[in-house]
């Protein structure tokens, strides 16, 4: 592809991810810093948000939706 043609959408089959689901991730992205603070915090969020707006299910095996569901789970991490 050549600088200002426009992409071409390729065919695929990879599943798009719901609204729902990408709201999920989005806010599991922002809750990963809390419940994890530091380097490994910064790493899912960064994670989890890539994966919801790329937009699209990427492996079958749901590594990204349980690590959402388990950030989702525990508690923000209190203040020193």
């Amino acid at each position: 592809m050549t600088p200002g043609t426009p992409a071409t959408r390729l065919p695929g089959d990879a599943i798009a991810l719901a609204a729902h689901q990408r709201s999920k991730l989005r806010a599991a992205a922002e809750h990963a810093r809390r419940a994890l603070p530091g380097p490994l915090g910064d790493l899912v969020h960064r994670e989890l948000l890539a994966y919801a707006e790329f937009g699209y299910r990427m492996t079958s095996d749901a590594l990204i939706p349980r690590l959402a569901a388990d950030i989702l789970a525990r508690p923000a991490a209190s203040s020193p």
